[in-house]
């Protein structure tokens, strides 16, 4: 997440820990939790766009109205962020591995990518990308899809042809093959 509004460094957000905190910014404790509405430049995909979440719960100081930046605001900017794209969210995407009964593994070798960055993407430290988020979706949605990303190390001209194109090639081939 890259905002220009909070260049602050994020703290981690401990439930143990009670209010009031101390301010970072004029040393008070009166920090305490609060809600604001909130707007942000986020910079998403190589593109600038600006987002509103209505009820971002933030701690704030209560001396000098510094608000800190924890980790779970963070969460509730990106889940803002998710929602106006219309991203799949980790808890979609959960839900499709398990529909499909595969593995982060299994998927992430049919859609070419780390296991590790899909573990990023439901572990919401990562936001995917447009691009990957319409191939996941495409992927999750069509069975020839999966089916096609399985076999696509093993057919290099995938993608470089038509499908029609190379199911009569496959059919000259087996004939050919048959005749000889």
């Amino acid at each position: 997440m890259n905002t220009k509004n909070s260049m602050e460094p994020k703290r981690p957000f401990r439930p143990e820990l009670p209010f009031p905190w101390r301010c970072g910014s004029c040393g008070k404790d009166e920090v305490r939790m609060g809600v604001v509405s909130y707007d942000a430049e986020v910079k998403y995909d190589g593109r600038l766009y600006t987002i509103n979440v209505p009820n971002l719960e933030i701690p704030i100081c209560q001396a000098c109205g510094a608000k800190v930046y924890t980790e779970k605001v963070d969460g509730q900017i990106n889940a803002a962020l998710r929602f106006q794209l219309h991203l799949l969210t980790p808890e979609e995407i959960r839900t499709a591995l398990d529909r499909l009964e595969m593995t982060q593994k299994e998927v992430a070798e049919r859609l070419g990518i780390a296991e590790a960055t899909l573990s990023r993407w439901l572990n919401e430290t990562q936001i995917q990308s447009r691009a990957m988020d319409n191939l996941m979706r495409v992927f999750f949605a069509f069975p020839n899809v999966r089916s096609a990303l399985c076999k696509s190390a093993s057919e290099p001209s995938l993608g470089t042809r038509d499908v029609t194109e190379l199911a009569e090639s496959h059919s000259s081939t087996v004939l050919q093959k048959s005749q000889l």
